[in-house]
């Protein structure tokens, strides 16, 4: 498949377009188009044009080095996402890492790199093991027993590449690893989930690179646990709510907890369940009535905010800054409406 081929097939995916629907907007048949991404012929100057055109992209998106082949997400298979969806999602997160990554070269031709800390992959043959390796992961990374301030940022700070991405509802994240100058993990979740969904969703998707989970274990159960010790570390749970058991949490309390762990409601009862705080029954009797009520879509109270991923804004601003690229090629590669980058683009000095 030559590279404009892999462009045009790409674009077309991320449209969610069939080729029949491309070759009506360009006027040429499905045939040639199916032609053009396979790499039997290549479409003339004025064809590519009304193709990008139709498909809302510059040309030169088209010509645009080749930087991620295939990308198969390890973990949280797309199941519930049907092909056309699910393709779509893919070129995206293609689209932006590609222009994740060349920013980077830009600016950093050899970025920090993932490494796992000492002891990991952890490995987990029970839910206490889980437990354990994210408290071992927090003494590595130096993050006491804290709330974490900032998930993406933690991320990013450790050589993993964290980006949000427009997606259906039915998708929350997922993991998957890029062979671009070494082994790059990647961790992209669904822009406009809330920032509660959004910090389990990040922590849980750590847990599948970091933990080396036994056949006899359900990962995803696993993960879930890491990702609650993680983010609301049993210490500072315990100093929260008390060392004894409780027989009632308060909706109110929960909300408090719920901004300054950063977690949902929902997830806090379980990991309150899971350190034995409160029973079993009582951790199903409140999912019960939060199911009721509608609150395990929307819970009440304020909203946790979103996190936003800053490291590639960052590179890309640099990479302005200091003359490496001009603005066109800065909004290029930073993929959104021109307003997002207006002020931004404005040297002081």
């Amino acid at each position: 498949m030559s590279l404009v081929g892999a462009r045009i097939k790409q674009a077309r995916r991320r449209a969610k377009w069939s080729q029949h629907d491309l070759a009506a907007e360009v006027d040429v048949s499905a045939t040639t188009i199916s032609k053009y991404e396979r790499g039997l012929s290549k479409p003339g100057s004025e064809v590519l044009m009304q193709i990008a055109d139709a498909l809302d992209l510059d040309v030169s998106f088209f010509l645009r080095p080749k930087r991620v082949g295939t990308i198969e997400p390890a973990y949280r298979k797309l199941s519930s996402l049907n092909k056309g969806d699910e393709r779509q999602l893919t070129e995206r997160i293609r689209d932006w890492l590609e222009r994740y990554l060349e920013a980077e070269e830009i600016v950093e031709p050899e970025p920090a790199a993932f490494e796992s800390p000492t002891g990991f992959p952890y490995p987990v043959d029970s839910m206490g093991e889980a437990e354990a390796a994210a408290t071992v992961l927090r003494e590595k990374w130096d993050l006491g027993t804290d709330p974490i301030e900032d998930m993406t940022v933690l991320l990013e700070d450790h050589g993993i590449r964290a980006g949000v991405v427009e997606a259906d509802d039915d998708f929350d994240a997922c993991t998957f690893r890029t062979e671009i100058n070494g082994d790059v993990p990647v961790v992209v979740t669904r822009k406009g989930v809330p920032g509660d969904r959004q910090r389990s969703s990040l922590a849980h998707e750590l847990g599948h690179l970091v933990l080396d989970v036994a056949e006899e274990v359900d990962t995803e159960d696993a993960c879930n646990r890491f990702a609650g010790a993680l983010l609301a570390p049993e210490p500072a749970i315990r100093e929260a709510v008390g060392e004894s058991e409780r027989r009632k949490i308060t909706l109110d309390e929960l909300h408090v907890l719920k901004h300054r762990f950063g977690i949902s409601m929902q997830a806090l009862f379980f990991r309150l369940r899971d350190l034995q705080i409160i029973s079993d029954a009582a951790a199903t009797e409140a999912r019960r009535d939060f199911r009721k009520r509608g609150w395990h879509e929307e819970e009440p109270g304020e909203p946790v905010e979103p996190e936003e991923p800053e490291r590639f804004h960052l590179l890309v601003l640099r990479a302005f800054a200091e003359g490496l690229i001009g603005e066109k090629r800065a909004r290029e590669l930073y993929g959104g409406p021109i307003a997002d980058l207006e002020s931004d683009l404005q040297p002081v000095a």
